[in-house]
């Protein structure tokens, strides 16, 4: 009688392959974490232009300055004569249209948000950190007549916007615009 052969795999066999799975397997969780973390950094970036360009549209959307007119500008206001712009250190909310930080729908001026920082609010000062989560944002308004990117210390007829959206990885990203007195 013959003796019957057993069909199946050994132990050792099994322990092997095992082992070179477990190495497939290191492999390709290696090269797909940092495509992850790239991806996480791409809805950061693409969220972050979003969100710059939806402040910068707002704030752009205001006159040049309290003492020029609505309508484009005019009348404009003259760095040397009546009426006068903003003084470069009173760039801000202005005092007597009883402006303060918390209450961005009284804004009427380009410069009323210079030192606006902190959480992502809408034109209306809904919080939107459901939308925009662990995102902030930092703005400064100054004069920049010879558009170097640093403020003026006279009046002149540009302002230029920065807006810096912080992301959750703490990311910077800067939008800049010059807002021309006109």
């Amino acid at each position: 009688m013959l003796a019957k052969h057993q069909k199946g795999f050994s132990l050792v066999s099994i322990v092997l392959s095992i082992v070179l799975m477990s190495f497939a397997l290191i492999i390709i969780t290696t090269s797909l974490v940092p495509r992850s973390q790239h991806n996480a950094e791409l809805m950061y970036s693409t969220k972050a232009a979003e969100l710059g360009a939806a402040v910068m549209d707002e704030i752009l959307g205001r006159q040049y300055d309290q003492n020029s007119g609505p309508n484009g500008g005019l009348p404009v206001c003259e760095p040397t004569k009546k009426p006068s712009c903003t003084v470069p250190k009173n760039l801000g909310p202005d005092e007597e249209a009883n402006e303060d930080k918390t209450t961005r729908t009284l804004y009427n001026d380009v410069d009323d948000f210079n030192g606006l920082t902190g959480s992502v609010k809408d034109v209306l000062g809904n919080d939107l950190a459901g939308i925009y989560p662990n995102f902030s944002i930092s703005i400064e308004v100054f004069y920049d007549a010879n558009l170097d990117g640093k403020p003026d210390a006279i009046r002149g007829n540009l302002k230029r916007i920065v807006v810096d959206v912080i992301d959750p990885s703490g990311q910077h990203y800067a939008f800049s615009v010059i807002r021309g007195n006109f």
